[in-house]
């Protein structure tokens, strides 16, 4: 009888600490989820400002498809972006990032700006 009351105990405990480790997971990983989606928004919608200001329309796009693919060096010189904002998932400064870029394109004549790893 003890024995059975011990290796429940066991398997009790054992269960208490899988639940613990899943719940850190959880909570961890929505938070690292949320700071790399809030980072997404911050540079599209920095992009879609700059494509406002800059008043890069459809035609634009359409005759020079290079200007619609905006660098973060573009961002950052134009004083967009901060050169020391990094990037939560790959945690690379994005002054450092020569491939990601920020496509500039139009949907029923509203811009869009979608975010692009290199």
């Amino acid at each position: 009888m003890k024995n059975r009351k011990r290796v429940l105990n066991i398997i009790l405990v054992l269960i208490i600490i899988i639940l613990v480790i899943l719940s850190i997971v959880l909570i961890f990983g929505g938070k690292k989820s949320r700071e790399y989606s809030n980072f997404i928004n911050k540079v599209e919608n920095s992009t879609c400002k700059y494509a406002k200001d800059e008043n890069i329309t459809e035609a634009i796009c359409e005759a020079y498809p290079s200007l619609c693919k905006v660098s973060y060096e573009t961002l950052i010189n134009r004083e967009y972006l901060s050169k020391n904002l990094t990037n939560p998932l790959t945690n690379k400064k994005i002054k450092d990032d020569k491939y990601a870029y920020i496509a500039i394109t139009w949907n029923n004549g509203e811009v869009v700006c979608s975010y692009k790893e290199g």
